[in-house]
């Protein structure tokens, strides 16, 4: 009898160790893969690309924070999304989760923390404003 206790007290400890070492490899801080990023994006009922403000703000923040994401399996409410079928962004207040499609599924990261990226729709037409002149013209310098 104690043996079998001992035996069963060894394989608990061993499956708590794996699981321990299973739960940090999947959640540790990964990069997301900012090649698979597509040309264009639905936001705000447009569609952007190339040189729009907006898709150049989430392009270049993406590639600036690529680093530090966390695999997460939770659902999160659609916010703010920029949205494409192969990969999409849904920005929060504290947190930009990211999406896309890979040989493997669809896996989901989250980065937690402040940002700058637009809010609303509005919060980007507004930072698009006092970028132009009056005219609607970007300023010089």
């Amino acid at each position: 009898m104690k043996t079998l206790i001992k035996i069963l007290s060894y394989l608990f400890g061993l499956v708590l160790v794996i699981s321990f070492c299973g739960y940090l490899y999947i959640f540790r801080d990964q990069a997301i893969d900012t090649s698979l990023i597509p040309l264009e994006f639905e936001y705000c009922g447009n569609q952007i690309y190339g040189k729009d403000e907006s898709y150049l703000e989430i392009v270049d923040w993406l590639k600036a924070n690529k680093d530090g994401w966390v695999l997460s399996f939770a659902s999160y409410v659609p916010n703010h999304r920029y949205y494409h079928g192969a990969f999409n962004v849904n920005i929060h207040e504290e947190a930009v989760i990211v999406s896309y499609k890979t040989e493997y599924g669809y896996p989901q990261y989250i980065k937690q923390g402040k940002h700058d990226l637009a809010m609303s729709c509005s919060e980007t037409a507004n930072k698009r404003l006092k970028a132009m002149d009056g005219a609607g013209h970007r300023p010089l310098a």
